[in-house]
């Protein structure tokens, strides 16, 4: 299995995950688990130029960088990505914003 099979297959898992905890009105879990979704196809649509970050914003500026502003796709793949990790931040981390 190739690295971008292993992160499809993970960003998948983690969407199945989401919708899961969605159902079960884990709405603070379920932010975490899109993100992650969405952290791994992105980190798959780089590994597919071979390109790699250590980081989570590093994977969200190159990811920008290299599809977004190449107009590979479209912006709102990024901003979407933006939003989502921000929303991550809050609700790992920040237990007054979000709750379940």
């Amino acid at each position: 299995m190739t690295q971008i099979s292993r992160l499809l297959d993970r960003a998948n898992e983690e969407l199945v995950a989401a919708e899961l905890l969605l159902s079960n009105h884990l709405d603070r879990v379920c932010i975490s688990r899109c993100y992650y979704a969405m952290f791994y196809a992105a980190q798959a649509c780089l590994a597919s130029k071979s390109i790699e970050s250590r980081t989570h914003r590093g994977v969200i500026q190159l990811f920008s960088q290299h599809f977004i502003k190449t107009g590979e796709l479209p912006k709102d793949f990024s901003q979407l990505l933006r939003e989502t990790y921000a929303l991550r931040q809050v609700s790992d981390y920040d237990d007054d914003e979000v709750t379940d």
